[in-house]
């Protein structure tokens, strides 16, 4: 049995262990790797005009940007296509001049992009009927004007070199020459056409019927109906049509909802409601991360019509749900014209094109959360450790000092706890400007299909791995004390009865 200045030493060595385990071993949860967060706005470009549409190459990668003028520019129209370098958010080439309705070349806005060109470059239209196609570098756009009806939309055709436009109830292929647009070939539609989405490689056109209610496809081999259509439900005409063909679906902008029809199906699979006062103006689909890029912008009247914020959401493919990785996009509204959105290729990076403010904004992915590491428990002193006490040979009873204490002797058992700062495990994710995650409506009820979970979240840690190691650190450490005050109890002569 411990005397009991034996069982006092035991008791402080025991207190001081525990207490620098206590220090460093964080509670549970308190180094769990975040949920993934918002995406991060990195850049605000204004050299681009004010930005109308966006396109990222998929072969140079080059971002375009059609552009109109800003008002009170004082150095003359920035008009036109600008091409810019996604990296490093720089502008490339600014191409001023397009086809203008007399043949004689004008400087014009680049009103909205088409599709790309082979290799690099886009087509894109100019006024109200004129088609041109330009890259990165050239003096000029090249192309012309078609005589008639208005053109209200297009999207690069399924033969190379080919526009599909609708102007009216027809819908058209035609090609752009270097100083002419020539119509190959013509399709009276049952109503006006409105949004079009083109898969090129499969070769099929899917074109929105709002005064029907329905879309439908066409086969581009023999430029007809092929008796596919995809009934909408009751709600706004549909504003735009984006084609996810890796996994089946058209994403359709409706005013206040974002729908996803299953093309297989032939039903609505999902439906995102926007917040008050937001309406949804693009998508972008990129299928190498599985999410899709939503714009909605608000109408910037507060309190009756919204909050003049706008919000970039991001929505899963595959399960059709929220990822909860939104951000927030003060003064994007609807006032002055339809945002618009692109992403490179891994959702790396998203731009979005704000009319309202002229200005286009970068947003970079979040950086992925470190995973906490466990920390290398102390090993057990040892005999022969320097810092460990060194056994002698027991002093007989008349060479022992009966005044001398054990615990005065001046002996310290080593305790290496963990840094002195506490933050011994994890490192954190970066952090962004994400004040619009989690601000915008729920998302609206799904049918069609099963949805599986997400993958922007994270499970909690229940922290096993840092508190097991810690315990074994205690264990060893409370041993080590226990051998010391021992030996101290027998180099002092002091025998237990």
């Amino acid at each position: 049995m411990l005397r009991p200045r034996a069982v006092g030493t035991l008791v402080g060595v025991t207190a001081v262990v525990l207490a620098a385990v206590a220090a460093g071993t964080p509670a549970a949860g308190a180094d769990d790797p975040p949920g993934t967060g918002g995406y991060e706005r990195s850049a605000r470009l204004t050299t681009v005009g004010k930005p109308l549409d966006l396109l990222l190459h998929p072969e140079s990668g080059k971002l375009y940007v059609g552009s109109d003028t800003v008002a009170g520019t004082a150095d003359g129209s920035l008009a036109g296509v600008y091409a810019v370098d996604p990296a490093s958010n720089n502008v490339l080439s600014w191409v001023k001049t397009s086809p203008g309705s007399t043949g004689a070349p004008a400087q014009l806005p680049g009103k909205r992009l088409a599709g790309p060109l082979p290799g690099d470059g886009v087509h894109y239209l100019v006024g109200l009927r004129g088609i041109a196609a330009t890259r990165d570098g050239a003096a000029t756009g090249s192309g012309g004007w078609l005589t008639g009806t208005t053109i209200t939309q297009a999207k690069a055709g399924a033969r190379t070199g080919t526009v599909v436009v609708v102007r009216g109830t027809k819908l058209e292929e035609v090609a752009v020459g270097e100083t002419a647009v020539t119509v190959e070939r013509s399709l009276t539609l049952p109503a006006t056409g409105g949004p079009l989405a083109v898969d090129t490689a499969a070769g099929q056109i899917w074109v929105t019927d709002n005064t029907d209610g329905v879309l439908r496809r066409v086969d581009s081999a023999d430029f007809a109906p092929d008796g596919k259509e995809i009934a909408l439900g009751a709600g706004a005409a549909v504003s735009f049509l984006e084609w996810d063909t890796e996994r089946g679906a058209l994403w359709a902008g409706r005013g206040s909802v974002l729908e996803a029809y299953d093309i297989a199906s032939g039903e609505l699979a999902a439906s995102f409601d926007a917040k008050p006062g937001d309406t949804v103006a693009d998508v972008a689909v990129d299928p190498r991360s599985d999410r899709a890029f939503a714009v909605w912008q608000d109408w910037g009247n507060p309190p009756e019509e919204g909050d003049g914020v706008g919000r970039l959401a991001v929505y899963g493919t595959a399960t059709l749900e929220d990822l909860g990785m939104s951000a927030e996009l003060p003064g994007v509204n609807g006032q002055l014209g339809s945002s618009s959105v692109a992403v490179t290729p891994g959702g790396d990076s998203v731009f979005v094109a704000s009319p309202s403010d002229a200005s286009l904004t970068v947003f970079r992915a979040p950086v992925p959360p470190t995973p906490p590491t466990s920390p290398t428990p102390t090993p057990t002193p040892t005999p022969t450790d320097p810092a460990s006490p060194s056994p002698s040979p027991d002093p007989s009873p008349g060479d022992t000092d009966p005044g001398t204490d054990p615990t005065d002797s001046g002996t310290t058992v080593p305790v290496d706890g963990p840094a002195g700062d506490g933050d011994s495990a994890g490192g954190a994710g970066g952090s962004g400007d994400t004040g619009g995650s989690g601000s915008g409506g729920a998302p609206g009820t799904t049918g069609g299909g099963s949805l599986g979970t997400t993958g922007g979240g994270s499970l909690a840690s229940t922290g096993s791995a840092v508190l097991l190691p810690a315990a074994a650190g205690t264990a060893a450490l409370l041993a080590a004390g226990t051998a010391a005050v021992l030996w101290r109890r027998r180099t002092n002569g002091r025998l237990e009865p």
